[in-house]
């Protein structure tokens, strides 16, 4: 994440006149005002002026370090509160580590299944396949939830939600993607990703079918 230039904030109430130390100016919290009135004569009230720390140009009041975090005053009284910096983070990253492997996965599924199919030959039923894809789509929720929350915690203001997942993975890392380019100005390559390792199912079953015919009448002239 990058850190922006500060914003000076500081809140309206009565501080010294920067013109005239004998009184005190309203500051409505962008801009000094016309209405004044005389320093508060109490030393209570005074001693929340600093004036070894007040600012020496007129365009802002004076901070005071020294004014207790919980003491404050209305209209009424006089008001000094240190100026506190505003600081705006940007986010910068765009992809996380789940990302990645959910954008793979077409690849990395596919491969899984293939092993599990020629190492369990004629055992490969029904029953297995239902197990490997309830296993394989609990672990794409996971990723899902968990690229959303790397987000999240990197200062994104805005995040996909993980229901997206519900339609399919595609569907969520579109939906991601919208969100992550609109904080960061990139966020399409697993989109595209994806698109690419989804041929890799397509191939395989068309190089199978392929190969099989090609066996098939192989065998049959001999």
């Amino acid at each position: 994440m990058s850190l922006d230039a500060a914003e000076t904030i500081v809140i309206a109430g009565w501080y010294p006149d920067p013109a005239d130390g004998s009184q005190a100016r309203w500051w409505d919290g962008s801009g000094w005002t016309d209405t004044v009135k005389p320093m508060h004569p109490e030393p209570e009230q005074d001693r929340y002026f600093s004036a070894a720390n007040a600012r020496k140009e007129a365009a802002l009041p004076p901070v005071d370090p020294f004014r207790p975090s919980d003491h404050r005053y209305n209209s009424t009284g006089f008001v000094s509160m240190e100026a506190r910096p505003a600081y705006k983070y940007t986010p910068t990253r765009a992809y996380t580590a789940s990302v990645w492997w959910l954008a793979t996965m077409p690849v990395w599924a596919t491969v899984l299944l293939v092993v599990l199919i020629v190492g369990l030959g004629q055992y490969f039923s029904f029953f297995p396949a239902l197990i490997v894809g309830i296993v394989l789509w609990l672990t794409a929720a996971a990723l899902t939830m968990q690229d959303r929350k790397g987000l999240l915690n990197n200062l994104h203001p805005s995040a996909a939600s993980a229901w997206w997942f519900l339609l399919g993975p595609f569907i969520y890392l579109i939906a991601r993607a919208v969100h992550v380019t609109h904080n960061t100005g990139r966020g399409w390559a697993p989109v595209i990703v994806y698109a690419l390792c989804s041929a890799v199912p397509i191939s395989a079953v068309l190089a199978y079918t392929w190969l099989f015919t090609l066996l098939s009448g192989f065998l049959t002239q001999v």
